[in-house]
């Protein structure tokens, strides 16, 4: 039985990147922004790994590393229908599940291994990595209550003017316990402003349960980039030769 489970979200088309490449075969610093996340993964201890494909299916199964599973999103319903999409592909349960973005490569190593640790030393079900962000920033917010307790995160075009006033933003990265993560999956809906499911409701869900939830801020500044604009990528580009 696998120890340390990923799910990587690779199934969008990147309409502002331009052309008709899948967003994450696009290079920053000589390699697919894929193969960087995997990488990290993999350096990390991760020993099961499926991604999550969609647009541009072929090309990107194709450069994916040997043993390193995939399955399809069809039609592309959100983040949280492309993590229950993957539940088939993992037949056996790990002790924890990583769900990360094949869109950033800029995550080290070393933050997917202190989700886990995290995780694993305080009995959380779930944490999220996190990051501080500034009033007009668009990353969905981290509400907690008054005793600092996450309860749930807002993506930003669902926010109202006091959850966008929360400066703690969720990065899309996470580590959840298998077995609370499947079921709380089948309970989402898609009444928001976008129409989709999304994963952070998840989180929703695991704190209406009484499960404990927490949050993990990240310590390698700028590693929350997504690569959603040429401009993205030349940063991407430049803090990936910088590491080198």
């Amino acid at each position: 039985m696998p120890n340390l489970q990923a799910c990587v979200l690779a199934a969008g088309k990147g309409t502002r990147m331009g052309g008709e490449r899948p967003k994450v075969l696009f290079e920053a610093n000589g390699k697919p922004l894929l193969e960087w996340v995997l990488s990290a993964l993999s350096e990390a201890g991760v020993d099961d790994c499926v991604a999550v494909v969609g647009f541009g299916k072929d090309q990107v199964v194709a450069k994916l590393p040997t043993g390193v599973r995939w399955v399809e999103q069809s039609p592309q319903l959100g983040t949280g229908h492309a993590v229950r999409c993957a539940r088939g592909a993992f037949q056996d349960q790990a002790e924890d599940i990583i769900v990360a973005c094949g869109d950033m490569p800029l995550v080290a190593a070393k933050s997917y291994q202190r989700l886990v640790e995290s995780r694993r030393q305080s009995g959380s079900d779930a944490v999220i990595l996190t990051v501080a962000i500034e009033l007009e920033s668009h990353f969905g917010r981290v509400v907690a209550n008054p005793s600092g307790a996450v309860e749930r995160i807002v993506e930003y075009k669902d926010a109202n003017p006091s959850e966008r006033g929360c400066l703690v933003g969720n990065t899309g990265v996470y580590c959840f316990r298998p077995s609370l993560l499947w079921p709380a999956l089948e309970r989402i809906s898609n009444k928001n402003v976008q129409g989709e499911y999304y994963l952070t409701d998840v989180i929703s869900v695991l704190v209406g349960d009484g499960r404990r939830v927490t949050a993990l801020p990240s310590e390698i500044p700028g590693e929350e980039l997504g690569v959603n604009t040429p401009q993205d990528l030349e940063l991407a580009a430049r803090a990936l030769a910088e590491r080198a």
